[in-house]
């Protein structure tokens, strides 16, 4: 077949499904946002290249509406019908003088492949693209076509409804609902199939009647195909979770806007997973018919995620927490206290007669020493406080407003206490004791900075005066310290 005639039957092919200059489409935008975030690149598309121009029917990052076909990546594969490459356009003879390549978008990277259209004889015809682009150049994955083919075929399940649709149109009103309910069930198909751990469910407003597809049965770990427990849906989700759920699906049905979240769901065997939700309303004739959505088990994933934040928020020698967490947590109980009316505490603790631990038993023992520190300020009597290490041989305890002034004292002579330790080893002794600097956010302006300075000072004054001992800030503090 001569090159003019496969062109005519991509063009025709093309104008079968009548999607060029119309609208976006939250499906199309959805797989060339699902592309781009997959493969993390800068832009993405879904294009359909007509006799003179490629235009994009979804697009991601800085490109425009449409462009000509000389010299643009797309109306090659649109051509050959077979997927393409770019590692660095700069570097290609084919598209070095592009002035996609020279000027904006400034390609450097593309990878695309085929979307195609069946033909009542069985041939595919090739009437768009789906690629990823980028501003930088890079060495393609083995992976990354296999990702776009994949998600090729979504595209294409979403062309072929679309013609169906179209066809059935022209055919009778009465077929309407039905082509409508074989797109939506397509869709959903295409959405469990093509993302492991994912499923996609729809709740129709008038029947208040949900469908599940397969992916969200086996997130629930109910058996697939049996009925959706509508009356006990909301009771797999615990609090707070399940208030959070449902305050934001009452706010897309209030506002319109899609929702995400993630949230706890206590499975049908008792299983606890995490996972994300995402919804949106669903139209028909212009009027809200259903909310439709994805459900994805993120569980191993959120773990990872929890595990990473606690490394990054904890002390790993003592597992307390700290300087930074320290400080985020007491930044946010500032603001309370202030809003409130109350206010909180702060205990520097620094340790007296650590570094003759160290010299005289070595680094080991100060390292058990530290611990043992930590368990201390774990005690029962300070549950109610935040304790972190700030470092070395610094501590921190964040006092709370339900712990009063009059009340403090006592506490904190009971911690001086515990922090009398002895180390023996190697035939030496050892002893260790703290010395505590408190300080009140007494004032309304007084902010973290402020708080740990005054408390600083009063330890210093402490020190001073005598180690193992405590002092509170006041403003003679600071007199004593300066003269």
């Amino acid at each position: 077949m001569r090159d003019s005639q496969r062109e005519a039957l991509r063009q025709k092919a093309l104008a079968e499904i009548a999607l060029l200059d119309t609208p976006p489409q939250q499906e199309f935008d959805a797989l060339a946002k699902l592309a781009q975030r997959m493969l993390g690149t800068r832009m993405s598309s879904i294009t359909l290249v007509d006799a003179e121009r490629q235009w994009f029917k979804a697009r991601c990052g800085p490109l425009a509406p449409e462009t000509p076909r000389a010299q643009a990546f797309c109306p090659i594969v649109f051509e050959t019908e077979a997927p393409l490459v770019v590692a660095d356009a700069r570097l290609d003879p084919r598209f070095a003088t592009s002035p996609f390549v020279t000027g904006m978008p400034n390609i450097r990277y593309y990878a695309g492949v085929p979307v195609r259209l069946t033909r009542a004889d069985g041939d595919a015809v090739t009437v768009g693209t789906l690629c990823v682009l980028d501003d930088e150049p890079r060495e393609p994955a083995a992976a990354d076509l296999d990702v776009l083919a994949e998600l090729a075929c979504a595209a294409e399940a979403l062309f072929e409804a679309r013609r169906f649709a179209l066809r059935a149109a022209e055919v009778a009103e009465d077929r309407r609902l039905t082509v409508e309910h074989l797109e939506r069930e397509r869709r959903q198909f295409k959405q469990a199939e093509r993302m492991a751990v994912m499923g996609s469910w729809r709740y129709d407003l008038e029947q208040q009647a949900p469908t599940w597809s397969d992916g969200v049965f086996a997130i629930y770990e109910l058996p697939v195909g049996g009925d959706v427990p509508s009356g006990e849906i909301m009771d797999f989700f615990p609090e707070p979770d399940r208030t959070r759920f449902l305050d934001a699906v009452m706010r897309t049905l209030d506002t319109g806007e899609p929702f995400e979240l993630d949230a706890d769901l206590v499975t049908a065997k008792g299983n606890r997973r995490r996972v994300r939700c995402l919804g949106e309303i669903e139209l028909s004739r212009g009027r809200p018919a259903a909310l439709i959505g994805l459900m994805q088990d993120i569980t191993d994933r959120h773990r990872m995620e929890q595990k990473l934040l606690h490394h990054a928020r904890t002390d790993d020698l003592t597992q307390l927490p700290n300087r930074a967490e320290f400080h985020r947590v007491l930044d946010s109980r500032l603001r309370e206290a202030r809003a409130a009316g109350e206010e909180v505490a702060v205990l520097l603790i620094d340790l007296d007669g650590f570094k003759g631990v160290n010299d005289a038993l070595g680094h080991a023992a100060g390292d058990e020493v530290l611990r043992r520190v930590a368990d201390r300020l774990r005690a029962a009597f300070l549950e109610t406080c935040f304790p972190a290490r700030l470092g070395g041989d610094e501590f921190a305890v964040l006092v709370p407003s339900t712990i009063g002034r009059a009340a403090l004292e006592p506490v904190v002579q009971r911690l001086l206490r515990n922090l009398h330790i002895v180390v023996d080893g190697a035939g030496q002794i050892a002893r260790v004791t703290g010395t505590i600097g408190v300080a009140w956010s007494d004032a309304a302006s007084c902010d973290r900075d402020t708080l740990l300075r005054r408390a600083d000072a009063a330890l210093y004054a402490a020190k001073r005066a005598c180690k193992g001992t405590s002092c509170t800030y006041s403003e003679a503090t600071d007199h004593r310290l300066a003269g």
